[in-house]
């Protein structure tokens, strides 16, 4: 009760200051009818009001593993993905706040352990999706003076180059390592920009996807940022602190869990049948940016990860997990209409549990994934999709309608976002 009561205050405290803007808006606008609007209140107010709806249909030629393709549980499906609406009052300096919330079905996988009723009523937050179709995203205040930032609610992850708001990824479906990382934290967050070129991010937070901590002790997250010119930037972070962990597992020939572990590295992680137990995880991230002209960007994401108390093997055995991998895109605007987007990217589990389903052999495995994705927009705020990916794994993962794990799949995508 006292995690919800909690929560329920930040975003009550943040809706509380949102509705007295309004308040004080109102009274200096004209007493006539015709000049009162919602969207007059907003703009008087210095509230920006944004969002947009992603509706699609994913297609595979084999059952997709949710350890490779985090949203896609379903081999042929049509989806309201995300219908997001986000509501700021983000001065330059003072005191400002954000509210950012999705509905849809990726609503479920976003959602912090303790911020949804589903994952609640589970102790071990193992359903996959168990947050339903509701997701406070991000819900902060913020305070800047000077060249300091001061972030405090429940915000962002700094770590990789695709993000929950599906407009500003360019792909339809999400990277391996998107799905091997935090989507959000809650906690304090400072930023100081050193100068105009270097930015310094220090924070502390409950750990990954956690409204309410899993664990007594908490995660301290470090970032710095350099920007080499006006085209080519570098971001270094660093994530370290204990998480929860499970103390079995349901995959390499044992008993599985009822419910699929989504995200092995993840709040995600226990079992109804093992209970769970904390390591030490320490994530290292990296993305280098470069716009090599004006209408060519090169990103390239490299990740390493570990896990301590990990099971790592069929028979019980605990150790530190651990992965890396890369990821690269190559985004091309042709025309304000057209565009086209290249990812590749490849995870190296060393364990063989982070990407792994049930009757997968027990070993290191390393999963690769090509994915080209086509944008057209016919007018500024709507976007039309379509996409082909090919996924494949040393080792079987990818289920075939007899039963039998694949270690190649095909994916194909298409997708419409509407923006407002």
């Amino acid at each position: 009760m006292k995690s919800k009561l909690a929560f329920t205050l930040k975003v009550t405290s943040c809706l509380a200051m949102m509705v007295t803007s309004l308040a004080y808006a109102k009274e200096d606008e004209p007493s006539s009818a015709e000049d009162i609007s919602f969207a007059k209140l907003f703009k008087s107010a210095s509230i920006d009001v944004s969002g947009y709806l992603d509706a699609g249909f994913i297609g595979h030629n084999q059952m997709p593993d949710p350890s490779v393709q985090v949203f896609d549980t379903s081999k042929n499906s049509f989806s309201l993905n995300q219908a997001s609406i986000t509501l700021s009052k983000t001065p330059k300096e003072g005191l400002g706040w954000l509210v950012d919330l999705i509905v849809g079905s990726n609503a479920g996988y976003l959602c912090s352990y303790g911020a949804c009723s589903g994952n609640n009523l589970n102790a071990y937050n193992s359903t996959m999706g168990s947050g339903g179709n509701f997701d406070p995203t991000q819900v902060y205040m913020q305070y800047i003076t000077g060249p300091w930032t001061l972030i405090g609610g429940k915000f962002n992850s700094m770590s990789g180059v695709e993000v929950p708001n599906s407009v500003a990824d360019t792909n339809i479906t999400r990277s391996i390592l998107y799905g091997h990382s935090p989507f959000t934290h809650t906690g304090v967050r400072a930023v100081n920009a050193l100068s105009d070129a270097t930015t310094l991010t220090m924070g502390v937070n409950n750990g990954w996807d956690q409204v309410t901590g899993m664990t007594v002790s908490k995660t301290g997250e470090f970032a710095i940022n350099q920007a080499f010119t006006k085209d080519t930037s570098l971001l270094f972070d660093v994530y370290d602190g204990a998480e929860s962990v499970p103390t079995s597992l349901g995959w390499a020939g044992t008993m599985p869990p009822l419910d699929t572990i989504t995200n092995m590295y993840s709040a995600n992680a226990g079992t109804p049948y093992s209970g769970v137990r904390s390591g030490n995880r320490l994530l290292l991230d990296t993305v280098f940016t470069s716009n090599l002209t004006p209408a060519l960007t090169f990103i390239l994401n490299a990740d390493h990860s570990s896990q301590q108390n990990a099971v790592i093997g069929p028979l019980g055995q605990v150790g530190t997990e651990i992965y890396w991998g890369w990821a690269g895109y190559l985004n091309y605007q042709f025309n304000e209409q057209y565009r086209v987007s290249f990812r590749a990217e490849q995870l190296h589990d060393l364990s063989g549990v982070a990407v792994a389903a049930f009757g997968t052999a027990p070993g290191a495995n390393t999963v690769r994934e090509a994915t080209l994705t086509f944008g057209y927009a016919p007018v500024k705020d709507i976007e039309l999709r379509a996409e082909v990916r090919g996924d494949n794994s040393d080792k079987g993962i990818f289920a075939a309608s007899n039963g039998v794990l694949m270690q190649n799949m095909v994916t194909y995508g298409l997708q419409g976002i509407y923006k407002f």
